[in-house]
């Protein structure tokens, strides 16, 4: 994930390996023109739980307990940070079904791509498929 390296915040011109916005299907765009919300959901970038989950997910699909134990977080925390993801769009879940009775919740990234712009007084965000 790109960061400012001083301040550890996003860099607005690079690719991130996330999405934000609301739940629309990910071959759709999601644009965010309310500069507060667009200002809220990048602070989710700002949170070393959730940078750790997010980089974990660049690498595939997990169970919330399997990336607990990969990112060596308490569980709680890392359920709360995907339910904060998953609520900002940065991700989706699904059930996954185990035929020996041990099912969970998977989640995924849903967008690639992030792009940020700031002109004329408001800021946009706008997340999509980059393919």
């Amino acid at each position: 994930m790109a960061t400012n390296q001083q301040h550890g915040h996003p860099q607005a011109s690079e690719r991130l390996p996330s999405e934000l916005g609301g739940r629309e299907s990910a071959s759709e765009a999601v644009v965010v023109d309310s500069a507060e919300e667009a200002v809220e959901r990048l602070d989710l970038f700002d949170d070393a739980y959730a940078q750790e989950i997010l980089k974990h997910l660049t690498t595939g699909s997990y169970c919330g307990r399997t990336l607990a134990e990969r990112c060596e977080f308490s569980r709680p925390t890392v359920y709360r940070r995907l339910n904060r993801l998953e609520d900002a769009g940065l991700v989706s879940s699904t059930m996954r079904v185990d035929p020996d009775g041990d099912h969970c919740k998977e989640f995924q990234l849903v967008r690639d791509e992030l792009v940020l712009t700031v002109e004329d007084g408001s800021i946009s965000l706008t997340a999509r498929d980059s393919a």
